[in-house]
């Protein structure tokens, strides 16, 4: 598997990334192109495509931060799910960095979220109990609450308070 950094919009891979997480994500979930051409220019910013023989696989966009790595978006392409490339990208990204990596997915609520959380679960990611909403992305839409995720273990309450900080100042930049 090929693993490319999407540094732009005009990158060959971004319209393949942007189909995709149209549709993975509910509108209220998703960066405007104004906000993404934001995230692009930071350097906390990371966009990571995977292709395999030319068929783009999936994505992960996340923001590195001094003691952890926030997965803000991961997708995999509808048609490859079930063939193992979501758990093997995750598993690589883990490996790939000492720090805690942390996502939110959202609450369980009917089989499709429980096999979500299932999934990230034997990724290696631990259900952390702090009451979470995520701020909204764009206007007319509200904050929605989700559970937070962090790989090697539960984060403490401190952990969490900073994650949320880093989210609402850089990743959501709301100062």
């Amino acid at each position: 598997m090929e693993y490319i950094n999407i540094d732009s919009s005009k990158h060959s891979l971004y319209s393949l990334f942007k189909d995709l997480y149209s549709i993975s994500f509910p509108i209220f979930e998703q960066r405007t192109e104004m906000q993404q051409e934001k995230a692009f220019a930071s350097t906390r910013y990371h966009l990571t495509g995977y292709k395999e023989n030319d068929v783009f696989i999936g994505f992960i966009s996340y923001w590195e931060f001094d003691g952890s790595v926030y997965i803000e978006h991961f997708a995999v392409n509808r048609e490859l799910r079930g063939a193992g490339y979501g758990s093997a990208i995750l598993r690589d990204f883990i490996r790939s960095t000492e720090k805690i990596v942390l996502l939110e997915i959202d609450p369980v609520v009917d089989e499709v979220s429980e096999a979500r959380l299932r999934f990230y679960k034997r990724c290696g990611f631990h259900e952390n109990p702090y009451p979470h909403t995520h701020p909204p992305y764009r206007d007319g839409y509200h904050a929605h609450p989700l559970v937070i995720l962090t790989t090697q273990r539960e984060i403490t309450e401190k952990e969490y308070q900073t994650f949320y900080k880093e989210l609402t100042d850089v990743v959501m930049d709301k100062k």
